[in-house]
């Protein structure tokens, strides 16, 4: 069983691979690095699969030196590619090579002459040895390094303006983190090869997950891209009920106008009452009086009129810049809404521009 997951989960690996690393050259630095890191990772597991099949796999103990470095090291190298998408360039030599520094002592302290391991059948085994370095510091290894890292990202500075992923992707990726480290702190301390699996087939679901996300819903921008407030104003969009006159709505309807806070993708209804001073049942009586089915509606529609006078005043660049500025962070998001409140995809709506411009300037 252990071998099939094991090939399943390297044949993965290297298809997702060899995906991100065909279309490296349509996205952002990101698609790269997590294109090597899918390859270093499934050389890791054929290294794995080579041993277990040729007889000499670990014999069934817990804590095996050789597993909690190479844990660690695995741990690492699935948090570069995060660390990119939160803070574009943050991710240079120094900070990689200060977040390889853990996995790197760890391997050099291992393979130090002298340092020998104890062999730990089960807890019990692992228990009644405590008191022996090779035995506690393995355990501080494993608690006080490998299992902190699901944390990681938490460290990075997030800027919504410059990242390419909003706070709610951020939380979904630590909570696989998590997942992922406590399979593999269970593995380490039940040697389950049950466990192992689940471990392993977490891992596939996560690489093939985040491998679509890259490819075919994250926004992907030119590397030296840095986002910047357009000099540009949100069509007006006034309150379609005779309730205008609600001094909630017209508190709302002006911070919306005047401070733009809807292009923040991390923006919550709860935000937006705290920071008119008031609770989420008035603020939904007043979005409804202002004429929006709900909060979604509210902010959605604003950045797609912010998208569509872009355009129209030939203010951006790209179709994907002028959806990340105006604060879509996903493009089946920005695409569904638009579509949904224009009738028509983006392509369609710059062609019918185009269009009406060649009519209104036949010499052109």
């Amino acid at each position: 069983m252990i071998q099939f997951v094991l090939g399943c989960s390297t044949c993965t690996f290297v298809f997702c691979a060899t995906m991100l690393w065909t279309r490296r050259d349509s996205g952002d630095r990101s698609r790269r690095i997590l294109s090597i890191v899918w390859l270093l990772l499934s050389l890791m597991l054929i290294g794995r699969a080579l041993i277990e099949g040729l007889g000499k796999g670990i014999s069934p103990g817990i804590l095996p030196p050789l597993n909690l470095f190479a844990g660690l090291l695995m741990l690492t190298l699935l948090y570069f590619y995060p660390v990119e998408v939160i803070r574009p360039g943050w991710l240079n030599v120094r900070r990689t090579f200060y977040m390889l520094l853990p996995a790197l002592a760890v391997g050099v302290v291992f393979r130090l002459p002298g340092v020998e391991f104890r062999y730990l059948q089960s807890v019990g085994d692992m228990l009644a040895h405590i008191d022996e370095s090779n035995v506690w510091g393995r355990l501080v290894l494993l608690f006080g390094i490998i299992f902190p890292f699901a944390l990681l990202l938490h460290v990075v500075p997030y800027n919504w303006t410059k990242s390419r992923v909003c706070l709610s992707w951020i939380r979904h990726y630590t909570c696989v983190m998590l997942l992922i480290t406590a399979l593999y702190v269970a593995f380490m301390l039940t040697y389950n090869l049950y466990v192992s699996s689940a471990h392993l087939l977490v891992c596939l679901v996560f690489a093939s997950v985040v491998t679509y996300d890259e490819l075919f819903v994250r926004f992907s921008l030119a590397d030296d891209y840095a986002a910047a407030e357009p000099d540009v104003k949100p069509v007006d969009f006034p309150p379609s009920t005779d309730k205008a006159d609600n001094p909630l709505v017209v508190s709302m309807n002006s911070l919306l106008e005047d401070e733009e806070i809807w292009r923040n993708p991390d923006l919550t209804v709860a935000d937006l009452a705290r920071i008119l001073h008031t609770n989420r049942s008035y603020l939904n009586r007043a979005i409804h009086d202002a004429g929006y089915a709900n909060f979604a509606d509210l902010i959605n529609r604003r950045r797609v009129e912010a998208f569509c006078r872009m355009t129209d005043q030939d203010s951006i660049d790209s179709i994907l810049e002028a959806f990340f500025l105006v604060g879509f962070r996903s493009k089946e998001t920005a695409l569904r809404c638009f579509k949904k409140y224009t009738g028509m995809l983006p392509s369609e709506y710059l062609r019918k521009k185009a269009g009406n411009n060649t009519q209104n300037h036949p010499d052109c």
